[in-house]
């Protein structure tokens, strides 16, 4: 089998296992987000590097990858970088380090090992409770927010029922929206990754945030945004799904056209108005009576008062 043959065999391991490959048109929409004078990156799951390689070469990139070829062959691709093999949930590397970008594709809601973390690990012990075995990707949103400085901006894809899923999650979302450090929440449409079609969202998380009380919801498919204020969260139950709070435009109705209308409704009065005459010829015909003495001529009659 040749290398190239056994990246795409990799890669398609990697699909069936949640894990998707970053379209460069989204990383640099991602890199956007981050400051412009940050002199170190990190991704917590950097695969092959897409988001790190967004870029500069004098930005210094940190990535951990659990797959050790695939670590292999983005250190080789990467430049100014320092890539390491392990598993990041369970075996952190640069846990020595805080990072003012953070940048991550984690994949996406994969079985973890929670009762393999220590009581004391400090990324998780303030979380009102570790996310649930069958979905990590709380678990990885905690990992980033313990490596984010406190001046930083962490920018996180994921599925969107992290949006909105409850349980373990619920209370773990409600406590990031408690602790003031959600920032963005962006619905991010189908289409920018080549692995898959599903639609996606993007969490903006930043410390230090102050007084300011309102989540930024980005509606990117539809180019729409609104500030909402946490107290209208809360009162939603601490759902952050972007369509719970920027609605898009509705189709675009023709314009009432008052003439064709009143003209429709002039052709279904007669047409009522023959079937309802049809069928009273009908009971005539077999009753023996004269239709124009019992309603033609009062038909008329009514016509003539107008």
């Amino acid at each position: 089998m040749d290398q190239s043959k056994s990246l795409k065999q990799l890669r398609n391991d990697y699909k069936e296992h949640g894990v998707f490959y970053t379209d460069p048109k989204l990383a640099e929409i991602i890199k956007q987000i981050i400051p412009v004078d940050v002199k170190e990156v990190y991704d917590p799951t950097c695969g092959s590097g897409a988001l790190l390689s967004a870029f500069g070469d004098d930005v210094v990139k940190y990535g951990q990858e659990l797959n050790p070829r695939q670590a292999e062959e983005t250190q080789k691709a990467l430049k100014n970088a320092h890539i390491v093999a392990g598993d990041t949930l369970l075996e952190p590397a640069f846990l020595d380090k805080k990072f003012r970008g953070i940048v991550a594709n984690p994949p996406f809601s994969v079985s973890w090992e929670p009762g393999k973390i220590a009581g004391y690990d400090a990324r998780f012990i303030a979380a009102p409770c570790l996310p649930p075995r069958s979905r990590a990707d709380y678990a990885f949103l905690l990992h980033i927010l313990y490596m984010l400085s406190d001046d930083g901006v962490a920018a996180c894809l994921g599925f969107p029922g992290i949006l909105y899923r409850g349980q373990r999650e619920g209370k773990i979302r409600e406590w990031l929206v408690r602790i003031n450090v959600i920032e963005e929440v962006h619905h991010i449409p189908g289409g920018f990754f080549d692995d898959t079609n599903i639609a996606t969202c993007l969490i903006v998380m930043k410390k230090n945030r102050g007084d300011w009380n309102t989540i930024r919801f980005v509606d990117v498919e539809h180019g729409l945004s609104r500030n909402v204020p946490i107290s209208e969260i809360e009162g939603n139950g601490f759902n952050l799904s972007v369509s719970s709070y920027v609605m898009p435009p509705g189709p675009e109705k023709s314009p009432f056209d008052a003439r064709t209308t009143e003209l429709q409704a002039h052709e279904d009065i007669i047409v009522r108005l023959k079937k309802e005459i049809d069928f009273s010829k009908r009971v005539a015909l077999i009753e023996g009576w004269d239709l124009d003495k019992i309603l033609i001529r009062r038909l008329k009659d009514l016509i003539n008062s107008y």
